[in-house]
This record gives structure tokens, C-alpha cells and sequence, in this order.
């Protein structure tokens, strides 16, 4: 039997994704998270417009910080500009080994969002990093606890090397059940604490094309 996927996991999980993927280190503009954290007393603001296979365009706001040493508190906000309702989520990070330059290290997040239709949907991220001289590769497993719903699974895969002045990375990432997305993306530093990004990619599961650009300031 074909297994299908519940209409509420197609609405929430791609606004999810967008506000969901942004904590961390690399940040912006991988939606596949990397284990690092900001250093103690330190945080970032990542603003961004995403259009999705719908061609729905959807404005997100995602600050973080990390008030201790290795862990990183991180909230988000996405809204669709076709009359979507608000999905809102936060969330709490804990870089549990730390970070190598030449080798790897893990983290965890925990964390939930939310939409009023849908209600809350908890997940929980195991995180790993390795760096080499070649750039760093980033592996994520995600388990989502959504009301009223099955739990299912997400994984996501990216790899980044710096190169001069600007970051490209690639990525792959999917739900439980669904097809892949693909995704290429470059960041730049434009100015002192101000960072530029775009990415563009192709949605396997509606088998349209996806694209996002947005900003990152940190402080």
C-alpha cells in the first residue's frame, strides 16, 4: 500500500522548515542546521522571503542567542503573503561536544512550533559536524511530534567551503515519505556583522523549483 502523508504534515512542515532551519553557526542560508552554537553573550538576526512549489512567497524573522556557554536559544516567525496563518516556533540548542576545526562534534536541539489551525508540533534534532581542509559537512535527523498526528522523521545532508570571500554550499534534505529537495546556496559578508545569501532549489515531491534571499546580522 502507498503510503501517504497526512494533509497537515504538507501544510506545516515546509513553513516549519523555513523557521526551523536557521540557529546555529552557518545559519543562513542552509536550511540543514550544523552542531556550533554563538559564543557565550553573543546572537545573530536572520531576516528572509522564501518562495516555495507553490509559488507562495513567505517573509521570516529568526533572532538567537546564547546566554551560556554552548547553548543557543533561537525563536522564528514565518508568514505566507496569500493569507497564511503565522507559524511561530522556538527552540534550545546544546553543542554537546566541542567544535574541531579538523574533526567533528555533535549537538541537540529541542524545540516546537506552532500554527493555530494545526497546533503544536515538538521535534527534536540530533546534529553533526565534521570540518576538514576540504569544508565542513553538515548531518542532520530530525523526529516530529505533530498534534494529532503521526510522529515522522526528517533528514537532511549539506556540505560548505569557503571560497575567498563568498561560502557555497549544496544540500539535500526530505520528510518521511516524501522526495527530496535539492538546494544550492552562497553567502557573503557585505559588510562588518552583515551577511547576504540567496539559494535556489528543486522541490522532487511537487517537482517545481524553490528559491530564497535574506540577510543575517549578528551582534
Amino acid at each position: 500500500m502507498k503510503k501517504t502523508i497526512p494533509i497537515n504534515f504538507l501544510i506545516m512542515a515546509p513553513l516549519a522548515l523555513l523557521i526551523l532551519g536557521t540557529s546555529a553557526h552557518a545559519g543562513r542560508p542552509l536550511a540543514v542546521d550544523d552542531a556550533n552554537v554563538n559564543e557565550k553573550g553573543k546572537g545573530h538576526v536572520e531576516v528572509w522571503v522564501a518562495r516555495d512549489s507553490d509559488k507562495v512567497n513567505t517573509w521570516n524573522l529568526a533572532p538567537a542567542f546564547a546566554p551560556v556557554e554552548g547553548v543557543e536559544i533561537a525563536a522564528g516567525y514565518a508568514k505566507a503573503r496569500k493569507g497564511g496563518e503565522a507559524v511561530q516556533a522556538i527552540q534550545a540548542k546544546w553543542r554537546i561536544t566541542p567544535s574541531q576545526e579538523n574533526g567533528c562534534n555533535v549537538a541537540a536541539t529541542l524545540g516546537s512550533a506552532h500554527e493555530k489551525t494545526v497546533g503544536s508540533s515538538p521535534y527534536l534534532v540530533g546534529i553533526m559536524t565534521c570540518n576538514t581542509a576540504l569544508g565542513s559537512m553538515h548531518v542532520n535527523l530530525t523526529r516530529h511530534n505533530p498534534k494529532d498526528e503521526k510522529n515522522y522523521n526528517s533528514w537532511g545532508v549539506a556540505f560548505e567551503r569557503p571560497m575567498g570571500s563568498f561560502t557555497p554550499h549544496i544540500e539535500a534534505f526530505a520528510d518521511q515519505g516524501a522526495k527530496t529537495t535539492l538546494q544550492f546556496g552562497v553567502k557573503t559578508e557585505i559588510a562588518e556583522g552583515w551577511q547576504l545569501d540567496a539559494t535556489v532549489g528543486r522541490d522532487r515531491q511537487n517537482t517545481a523549483n524553490v528559491f530564497s534571499l535574506g540577510f543575517k546580522y549578528s551582534f
